[in-house]
């Protein structure tokens, strides 16, 4: 049975290449043919010939079902498919800039791979030095001073051999394009202190997990101004129980403070600089505020809508894509001719819902696509709009003012629970204080008490001032634990 299985698709794949050897055959023939009698229509003395003016002169036509499109004068598939390709095309100029750094990103990601030969060589510490300080970067070895790097000319001095003895203490990669590939030339760094990664475009959470992977002797990290960085990324340094210093300054990130918290609780030496934790608070309430609105709706994927009285529905926050097209300076390039609607609300509730999602209702709504706040270049759309409105005699919308021109709304302060609660921890530790100073009184008077009745029996033995301090805070918390009883009764 095993061989008649094995014989069916021999004989099958025969089958077929024999069809194609004819087929390949009667087309070479076809034109062949075709070429000899091209020759031979006028042929002149020397073998010189005359083509005919039309093929049909010569070769007889085909049937009109044998014909191919280059038969019948037409475009080739290939060529159509191409064309039709080629109208799905994103041609804009921000798209090719990404295409082209999409295309160094490639280039630089082969630049960063591990060479053995290096390692084999150098070292782990001489091997990692080269590969730092030739793009960019500084080192500095332990027991010396100075730092390595690059000077004006491009040219740096490092041994070009296995040295003993030299261990890498501290590396300032800052403002280099260091990845995640890069971070294979790191390892066995027994000695490193000091890592300075600020301002590095492409570190991200990946690049932080092999920080916490590679790197356990490290005691002070900077990853200030790395935008990629989320909290999750900062939950991969957990393995680093020696960190002492972790900056954190000019992240964008907005579980930032809630990750930072937790790190700092998983290592007790830490210290975290740069978590803003009264700005976290205040956008978390903001978001909080703004889901809370009777005119705000969720869809399934937790994207915010405001619902106007006519029931339409106009996007402020969420995960749908809302990059728009800009220039090398971080400015839209295009602003969408194609408007929604005004939404059909009080001016008060609109304003409202405006500040709740950080300007992003009246930013939409001009017709810019971008998630962006370019505060700046709304209320320049909404002044040459505003004008060119006047010039026609067209009433502007009070919601589509610039600012300049806006009714002044009474907007109510909420009231805000980080001021509430800094408040009741204020006055709880008021209340401590008070309660501290007379158990101070009470202790001070009965103290004096006892030396008065002693002084009039004559004898003043010493006052153990540790047990009577004792006995009062003892005091003091039974009547805390029955207030607290009484309180939870209550």
């Amino acid at each position: 049975m095993a061989s008649s299985s094995r014989t069916v698709p021999n004989l099958c794949q025969a089958r077929t290449l024999l069809i194609l050897q004819n087929r390949t055959k009667l087309r070479f023939e076809e034109y062949a043919k075709e070429k000899h009698a091209l020759q031979n229509f006028i042929k002149l003395k020397g073998g010189i010939y005359i083509t005919p003016e039309k093929k049909s002169w010569v070769v007889p036509e085909k049937d009109i079902e044998d014909q191919t499109r280059r038969d019948q004068g037409m475009f080739p598939f290939d060529f159509m498919t191409s064309h039709t390709q080629m109208r799905y095309l994103d041609h804009s100029y921000d798209n090719i800039r990404r295409t082209r750094n999409y295309e160094n990103f490639q280039v630089m990601q082969y630049d960063q791979r591990m060479i053995p030969e290096r390692l084999l060589f150098l070292g782990p510490d001489l091997a990692a030095a080269h590969f730092l300080v030739h793009r960019g970067a500084a080192v500095k070895f332990l027991g010396e001073n100075a730092w390595i790097k690059k000077d004006k000319w491009g040219n740096y001095s490092l041994p070009g051999r296995k040295v003993p003895g030299l261990f890498i203490e501290a590396i300032d990669a800052s403002d280099t394009n260091l990845m995640f590939e890069g971070f294979d030339n790191l390892g066995n760094l027994k000695h490193l202190r000091l890592l300075r990664l600020s301002n590095c475009p492409y570190v991200d959470d990946w690049v932080l997990s092999r920080v916490g992977g590679l790197m356990d002797k490290l005691e002070m990290l900077d990853i200030s101004f790395c935008n990629k960085v989320t909290g999750k990324g900062l939950m991969g340094l957990t393995t680093l129980k020696k960190l002492k210093h972790l900056r954190l300054d000019g992240i964008p990130a907005k579980d930032l403070a809630k990750a930072s918290i937790l790190l700092e609780e998983v290592i007790p030496l830490l210290s975290i600089t740069g978590v803003d934790y009264d700005f976290e608070l205040e956008q978390t309430e903001k978001e909080r505020r703004l889901l809370e609105n009777k005119n705000v709706v969720l869809d399934a994927r937790d994207n915010a809508f405001v619902e106007d009285e006519n029931g339409r529905l106009f996007y402020v926050s969420g995960s749908l894509n809302e990059r728009p097209l800009v220039d090398d300076l971080d400015r839209p390039i295009v602003i969408n001719t194609i408007r929604r609607e005004i939404p059909r609300m009080s001016d008060k509730e609109f304003e409202e819902l405006d500040q709740l999602s950080g300007g992003k209702l009246r930013h939409f709504l001009v017709g810019s696509p971008s998630g962006y706040e370019w505060k700046e270049t709304t209320e320049t759309a909404l002044k040459h709009e505003d004008k060119l409105n006047t010039s026609l005699g067209i009433p502007t919308d009070p919601k589509m003012l610039p600012k300049e021109k806006r009714p002044e709304i009474d907007m109510e302060k909420p009231k805000s629970l980080l001021a509430e609660e800094k408040q009741k921890f204020l006055a709880n530790l008021a209340k401590v204080d008070e309660e501290w100073e007379h158990l101070v009184r009470d202790f001070n008077s009965k103290q004096l008490e006892i030396e008065q009745h002693l002084q009039n029996r004559g004898q003043i033995p010493e006052i153990d001032e540790e047990k009577l301090l004792t006995e009062a805070n003892e005091e003091h918390e039974n009547e805390t634990k029955k207030e607290a009883v009484v309180g939870e009764k209550s």
